[in-house]
């Protein structure tokens, strides 16, 4: 059994630091020091877009389809009662009690001091309840959560399904001022496109949320930058205009996509 919330709680006394973490990690040495940190191994994860007000029903299909397998897939799903991330740095926009899914072997020994076991079903209603407030899917396995749960035996069959904002998370926060190894940490799916459309008038309000920093405004118009662009989606989430959209390709080619960008994860059992 994974560690009680009172242990779990002397963690995340670690947090502040983390965004220290992040900003040093551009410079040396601390490159190198921080280096296994996030190897792929223990630190991979890849974007699901969810919010059909910026997809076409198609698309949305996929995505929910894609997560709900993934749910399937799982022997033991267990959601937390909040989300770690809003609560250390005390979100006010969204929702605290939407907390990670946690998929996998090692799931099933997370404490029951901080969440419950949950079926598929209730599962794709805390989805729901995400899309709802505005939020993006984010798949993929962290070693920091194993180690502060207390299940990172087990990390070879551990997967997290998170649902946090880009103000509060532990992965995207300054990511943009981080270094390479953690910006590379995020993989970029390949079975997803965005398309910035004629209706776009260059606002820049895209540009402001890009975590990444991938878009410029150029000539009234945003422009993603490929390389460094996750498609998250948020983008288009936030455009006033709604002229950033997001296109999946077959449920297939993603999923193969996902576990090959969460490089290493065992097949969820």
């Amino acid at each position: 059994m994974g560690y009680k919330k009172p242990v779990v709680d002397i963690f995340l006394k670690l947090w502040p630091f983390t965004h220290m973490v992040k900003r040093l990690s551009a410079y040396s040495p601390f490159r190198q020091i921080f280096a296994p940190l996030v190897n792929d191994k223990v630190l991979s994860a890849a974007f699901i877009p969810i919010n059909e007000n910026v997809m076409d029903p198609e698309s949305t299909v996929v995505s929910y389809d894609l997560l709900r397998e993934l749910m399937e897939k799982s022997s033991a799903r267990f959601q937390l009662n909040h989300c770690i991330c809003r609560n250390q740095e005390d979100c006010k926009t969204y929702p605290k009690d939407l907390g990670c899914i946690f998929l996998g072997r090692a799931a099933a020994d997370i404490h029951p001091s901080l969440g419950k076991n949950i079926s598929v079903e209730d599962a794709m209603h805390h989805l729901e309840r995400a899309r709802e407030a505005g939020l993006i899917a984010m798949v993929g396995r962290l070693w920091m959560d194993a180690l502060s749960l207390g299940v990172l035996r087990k990390f070879s069959d551990f997967l997290v399904v998170c649902f946090c904002c880009d103000c509060c998370c532990l992965l995207r926060t300054d990511l943009k001022y981080a270094g390479d190894r953690f910006k590379n940490s995020l993989k970029r799916l390949g079975g997803i496109s965005i398309k910035v459309t004629d209706d776009c008038i260059g606002c820049g309000k895209c540009k402001d949320a890009c975590f990444m920093g991938a878009i410029e405004i150029s000539g009234r118009r945003a422009l993603h930058h490929e390389d460094i662009c996750k498609a998250c989606g948020r983008c288009a989430i936030i455009c006033p205009q709604q002229a950033v959209k997001v296109e999946l390709d077959r449920k297939e080619r993603m999923l193969l996509e996902l576990f090959s960008a969460v490089e290493g994860t065992a097949e969820i059992s």
